[in-house]
């Protein structure tokens, strides 16, 4: 079920951000750069990052006007206090920095997560969107598939009961690709806070009249970095949370 939203894509410019994690200066770099009419959010605005806070209460205040959003797997761990179930150490550092991270969220903001929902389907315009974050928590096995894999990997079979989506919007594995089907178009940000893809850009899309693109802008890591190196986080942990954001890719 498609519920329209009655605004025009016709010279609107939609911001669409995903895997925030945490990173505020990453998020500020990329708010300064674009003007937007609207913001889609795909997810994970916690764990890993030094400003939980002030990530989420951005998209709070962003939520009161044209905002569409879904929750992601580290979003539904800090919203109700259970594991994300990331791979291998990944999991270990995602679990010390909610642990950390959720004594700066209030009980507004951890309810804001919880209220996200897992899918998120509209129209604006007539145009059918659909959302998912691609964790394991997600509600479409279709998308959470799309959202994991490459572009290159896709074929029709896949979206063979989403013929009536001209968007679908998935974020989670930190690397950014639009690729289309038929009518369909599928769109992956990539991550504003820690990229995967071996760029250390902050990484996001835009629609803008309807048309969709992948965008990056540099931020500065060291302010990140300063952060987290001054927070209780034990030194070893921000050590490689460091290199992570450096390198743009995930731990080798």
């Amino acid at each position: 079920m498609f519920i329209n939203t009655h605004y025009s894509t016709n010279n609107m410019k939609i911001l669409i951000l995903s895997d925030i994690h945490a990173n505020w200066y990453a998020l500020e770099a990329i708010l300064d750069k674009e003007s937007h009419d609207a913001l889609i959010f795909l997810g994970d605005a916690v764990d890993f990052g030094p400003s939980p806070r002030k990530c989420v209460k951005f998209l709070m205040k962003s939520s009161k006007t044209h905002f569409w959003g879904v929750r992601g797997d580290h979003d539904h761990a800090m919203a109700f206090g259970i594991e994300s179930k990331c791979p291998g150490e990944l999991n270990t550092i995602s679990s010390i920095t909610r642990e950390w991270g959720e004594g700066f969220l209030s009980s507004e903001d951890v309810g804001f997560l919880r209220r996200l929902p897992l899918n998120n389907q509209f129209s604006i315009d007539g145009l059918n969107f659909e959302l998912v974050h691609g964790s394991e928590h997600g509600s479409d096995l279709t998308t959470v598939e799309i959202s994991n894999c490459n572009a290159e990997s896709l074929n029709s079979d896949q979206l063979e009961d989403k013929k009536e989506l001209n968007f679908i919007l998935a974020g989670h594995s930190h690397k950014p690709f639009i690729k289309t089907f038929a009518k369909t178009i599928i769109i992956n940000p990539g991550s504003v806070g820690q990229p995967r893809d071996f760029n250390p850009k902050a990484s996001y899309a835009v629609i803008d009249d309807g048309n969709a693109y992948i965008r990056r802008v540099s931020y500065d890591i060291e302010r990140t970095v300063n952060d987290l190196e001054r927070s209780s986080l034990p030194k070893p942990l921000t050590s490689k949370l460091s290199s992570m954001l450096y390198n743009g890719s995930i731990l080798n």
